[in-house]
């Protein structure tokens, strides 16, 4: 695992070994850590890996800080210093850190810059929080052509290269993944030359008229995309080629966490399909996308999730068993129209499991 390469691979800097696939999962999920007041959120300052490391430290006491949420592994914390004792990782420098929640919008973004000796950039997006806010907006996915995070992350990626020179690594986790290969396609012709690899750690895809762009052919063979055996994530939409599936520790949907995935070296250790679980979610979800119009798709994201907003929790972490009773309140007094798409909605997903089993 991740721990683990730090061990055998952490003493060798990337002048003696170049950055790899393992280098990527290990930043994608230190970016994870809240970096604010830490990391300058402009180009022309810098802290280095070592730095921002003794300056988390002192927030810690803060929950703003040492509370990473429900769905992100606790032990991010320890791998973002650990990574920042390293001679790998501890003098590579950081800056351009973003965090941008914002609810009317229904948009979560956040990424940030690292900057290697070599001139290498690494441009890594992180994956979706603990905020219902950007779980709403991943779900935004079954009908916006575009969601204002992919639109934020191409304005982003501009000014690293208006900023900055060197080529350029995109990376992300989940819809960091997503994130990292929209900005790569609509990134530019400048952007597309300087582009080194992307790589989409478990990320949800695309429909299939976004990989038959000309942009995303341009760089098709420099995006791969990185699922576990059991992905659920990873197998929302579709990728291009050059997908890779991984073991992991944990099991069904664990397996997301990035610090359960299996490392042999520097390089993960791989499976050669998806399970059978995580083929039958990719079928249930593409039939049932298939079967329900554009707005029936919006419809039922904006009741199950103007329910949630109803309990007033703004994160994940606030839902407790009261608010669920107050969302089952709220899915009890939807309008008949509404209730029926909703019962409908479950039961079209309840038959697509069942048919494909």
């Amino acid at each position: 695992m991740v721990m683990d390469y730090l061990n055998w691979r952490g003493d060798l800097t990337f002048f003696q070994d170049g950055f790899g696939e393992v280098d990527a999962l290990a930043l994608c999920t230190a970016t994870y850590v809240e970096l604010d007041q830490i990391v300058p959120d402009n180009f022309t300052e810098t802290v280095t890996f070592y730095e921002a490391a003794h300056k988390l430290e002192q927030h810690l006491e803060d929950s703003k800080y040492n509370k990473i949420g429900l769905i992100i592994p606790e032990d991010v914390i320890d791998l973002f210093l650990k990574m920042a004792r390293c001679p790998r990782y501890k003098n590579l420098r950081l800056c351009g850190y973003i965090n941008h929640i914002d609810e009317k919008a229904e948009k979560q973004f956040a990424a940030v810059t690292f900057q290697n000796d070599n001139g290498e950039i690494y441009i890594v997006y992180r994956g979706t929080d603990d905020t219902i806010v950007g779980w709403r907006e991943d779900f935004n996915m079954a009908f916006l052509d575009v969601l204002p995070a992919q639109k934020e992350a191409c304005v982003y990626y501009r000014k690293v290269l208006q900023s900055m020179k060197g080529r350029v690594r995109l990376m992300g986790h989940s819809k960091g993944g997503n994130l990292a290969v929209y900005s790569a396609v609509h990134g530019g012709k400048n952007g597309q030359k300087r582009l080194l690899k992307v790589y989409s750690m478990d990320g949800p895809g695309f429909h299939e008229d976004f990989l038959e762009l000309e942009a995303y052919q341009n760089i098709a063979e420099k995006v791969l995309w990185y699922m576990p055996y059991e992905s659920i994530i990873g197998t929302v939409l579709m990728h291009g080629c050059n997908e890779f599936i991984v073991k992991s520790s944990a099991k069904g949907i664990m397996q997301h966490n990035p610090l359960s995935w299996l490392i042999h070296q520097n390089q993960f250790i791989k499976e050669k399909h998806l399970s059978k679980e995580a083929v039958l979610a990719h079928l249930a979800i593409t039939e049932c996308l298939e079967q329900l119009t554009v707005e029936q798709r919006k419809q039922f994201v904006g009741i199950i999730f103007d329910a949630l907003d109803a309990t007033e929790a703004k994160k994940l972490a606030d839902i407790r068993l009261k608010n669920m009773l107050g969302l089952i309140d709220s899915v009890k007094k939807l309008d008949p129209e509404s209730k029926e798409l909703f019962k409908e909605t479950a039961r079209l997903v309840l038959k697509t499991v069942k048919e494909n089993r």
